[in-house]
């Protein structure tokens, strides 16, 4: 038997200390990561929205079990359309999951109003020449941004969270009582 040869029965070879905690990390990560995909799966996300302009509501389960319910996106889409125009357009999914996550994390009671959802750029252009703050390049023409306020949530506090989450742009706009969130860019003004 040569030197680096083990018999049947003899400990292994000393594989060192720091492999050994490296292996054991790897694995207790990999078992914590695929518990975190499992969990992510399960249950359900639900929203509380609330359209002022149009007095429409939605207070419904939008995800559930590891994917979108398409009925409910519809809705969605609806409440969060151009109203000027009754334009309709996807609005990003995660754009729901960061108002989910909002919501959550204020564990706020009242629904989230949506002043502004989906904007035609006929309607952004209208916005602008009536000099209100809508960029060029809205990230609302996109269906990737709303202008929200929360019942019983402090503006600032509602700054606060959506700054907190880092998920994409946060304008806080005081005088006019809302806060603009988006899933572009993260920055805020």
């Amino acid at each position: 038997m040569s030197g680096n040869a083990t018999a049947r029965g003899a400990a292994p070879p000393d594989i060192g200390r720091r492999r050994l905690l490296c292996a054991g990390g790897s694995i207790i990560f990999l078992i914590a990561i695929s518990g975190v995909a499992r969990a992510d799966t399960r249950g359900d996300r639900r929203l509380s929205l609330y359209n002022p302009h149009t007095d429409e509501r939605f207070d419904d389960v939008y995800w559930c079990d590891g994917g979108y319910v398409e009925q409910s996106r519809k809705r969605i889409n609806w409440l969060m359309r151009d109203f000027h125009r009754d334009a309709v357009a996807p609005i990003d999914a995660d754009l729901l999951d960061l108002l989910n996550r909002l919501t959550a994390s204020l564990e706020a009671k009242g629904s989230v109003e949506v002043l502004s959802g989906f904007r035609t750029a006929a309607t952004n252009r209208l916005l602008q020449h009536e000099g209100h703050n809508a960029a060029a390049h809205s990230e609302h023409l996109l269906g990737k941004a709303a202008d929200i306020r929360i019942g019983g949530v402090r503006l600032k506090h509602l700054r606060r969270a959506a700054l907190s989450l880092n998920a994409g742009g946060v304008g806080t706009y005081w005088r006019d009582g809302f806060v603009h969130v988006d899933v572009g860019p993260v920055r805020h003004w």
